[in-house]
């Protein structure tokens, strides 16, 4: 049971951010290959996604409205939702909100930036709304995860190459 809440404490593994991108293009086991999923989406709107979805990450800390992405990308705010919702699984809102989190346990493994100054970095009211969300994401508070990992990554090893 430790193991399990233990996974959520690191910064996502390779193999987790390669699950979480195959989930946000659709190649998730539930929904098909990537030609099936082409056929059950039109390749413009799979295009539009990932244009929405670069936007979103190069401006996670100014917290670009939806309103304004969906202008981006030409489309209505209702229609972007949908179209985002059936391409991805999930809301613009929510793969935002996680991916802050995950772009901020890094600054949290550096160590120079309070919790509050990270908070503010990445677009949050302040550090309590940071807080919730980011134990709602991995499951434990920003500051217990950072005295958590910090030991972890400071006794990875290096990797020395020879040649």
């Amino acid at each position: 049971m430790l193991k399990d809440k233990m996974r959520y404490l690191l910064p996502l593994a390779f193999s987790d951010m390669e699950r979480i991108s195959r989930l946000l293009t659709g190649q998730d086991e539930r929904c098909g290959s990537r030609s099936e999923v082409r056929d059950s989406h039109s390749s413009t709107e799979l295009d539009v996604i990932e244009a929405a979805r670069g936007l979103m990450l190069a401006t996670l800390s100014t917290g670009k409205s939806i309103e304004a992405v969906a202008a981006s990308v030409r489309m209505s705010k209702r229609h972007f939702l949908r179209v985002f919702k059936r391409a991805t699984g999930t809301t613009p809102h929510s793969w935002r909100l996680v991916e802050k989190v995950r772009s901020s346990q890094q600054d949290l493994l550096k160590g120079d930036l309070s919790l509050s100054e990270i908070a503010h970095a990445y677009g949050f009211a302040d550090q309590a709304h940071y807080s919730r969300v980011f134990k709602r994401v991995v499951g434990t508070s920003p500051g217990v995860w950072r005295n958590w990992a910090q030991p972890i990554v400071e006794r990875r090893p290096t990797v020395r190459k020879f040649g």
